[in-house]
């Protein structure tokens, strides 16, 4: 009997042993591994950016950090994702451009459509964008509202209007014209212009179209492509209001704060390269996405330098006070970015 306790103490101190050292190896597992959730379609160039970060990042730790990638809303969606890394679900997030500015003016004006309708050129917009202090600022909301560290802003891609009866050529054009719109300051701009707004939801703009609930919408150029709206919108043209508009790429701040200094740098560094890398390839894939649309669109139009200054100066002055009212205290130095970074 006395054989038969010993030897049923001696296994239990071995398997206790035992389920001590598996839970410190997969402690030290998971200390090197991330989870990392994209919502883009797949093939966009967000998703391929995203397969070259993970593995830039693996190369360049020496297989140190592991980053499980969850593609193109395999995890999150586009709204679920912005409570996951709040409550400390996921590492690493790339997160919607318009979706956070519903949490937080600030990233909305950061994230150029707080401003819609001001920015003068692409390149004015990245000037405004690649300011540290603009930076610093987005860094700020992003640790108040989303529990997480910017780590940088990947491209996109730019817009197209698209409407059912003919093309916008002037900005007289606007005037009557019932187009979908998403969001507060959307509307707000477009309202300056004498659009009639109709909220709809990305999903539903194809069937709008086609119904004739809205008479136009702005999207981006992949969208209209790949989504076929110039099936029911084949009068298209090269939306000025909107620049090349970024998502967000985030990491939470405790996931940040367990890496240590050495790899911090290097997921730091390998995400500004491919801000920089989504940039280029965003700028090539709009130049091929205008190509097919040109041959498959009844009219394919871009505004004049005189009428894009035209808009600029009809929807400033309201876009202007739209930003007094959504950012407080904070409007004075992000109109002071904006203005400086023509």
């Amino acid at each position: 009997m006395k054989r038969s306790n010993f030897f049923c103490v001696t296994l239990c101190l071995f398997v206790s042993l035992l389920l001590v050292m598996v839970g410190l190896n997969c402690a030290v597992a998971e200390e090197g591994s991330l989870t990392f959730a994209t919502t883009t379609p797949p093939k966009s160039n967000h998703e391929i950016a995203a397969q070259k970060f993970v593995e830039a990042v693996a190369q360049r730790t020496g297989g140190k950090i592991n980053i499980k990638h969850f593609g193109a809303g395999s995890l999150y969606n586009a709204k679920s994702i912005m409570a996951a890394m709040s409550k400390n679900q996921i590492d690493i997030g790339l997160l919607h451009v318009a979706l956070v500015g519903r949490r937080s003016p600030v990233l909305e004006f950061v994230g150029s459509f707080g401003a819609m309708g001001c920015w003068e050129s692409y390149e004015h917009y990245y000037r405004f964008l690649d300011n540290p202090r603009t930076r610093e600022i987005a860094s700020a909301e992003f640790a108040k509202y989303f529990n997480g560290r910017l780590l940088s802003a990947w491209s996109f891609g730019t817009s197209l209007l698209g409407c059912r009866d003919k093309a916008i050529t002037t900005i007289e054009d606007f005037k009557g014209l019932k187009m979908r719109t998403s969001g507060t300051a959307m509307a707000t701009m477009y309202k300056a212009l004498g659009v009639v707004p109709i909220s709809l939801s990305s999903k539903e703009i194809y069937t709008g179209l086609q119904r004739g609930t809205i008479q136009g919408a702005g999207s981006g150029v992949s969208r209209w492509r790949r989504s076929k709206l110039y099936e029911v919108a084949p009068y298209l043209t090269v939306d000025p209001t909107i620049p090349y508009f970024s998502m967000w790429l985030v990491i939470n701040q405790k996931s940040w704060d367990k890496l240590s200094s050495s790899d911090q740098k290097i997921i730091a560094d390998t995400a500004k390269e491919y801000e920089a890398w989504t940039r280029d390839y965003a700028a090539k894939e709009r130049e091929e996405d205008f190509a097919f649309l040109k041959s498959e669109a009844k009219a394919f139009v871009e505004l004049s330098k005189e009428q894009k200054a035209k808009l600029v100066n009809t929807v400033k002055p309201v876009m202007k006070a739209f930003a007094k009212d959504q950012l407080g205290d904070q409007y004075q130095e992000l109109w002071g970015l904006l203005e400086a970074s023509k």
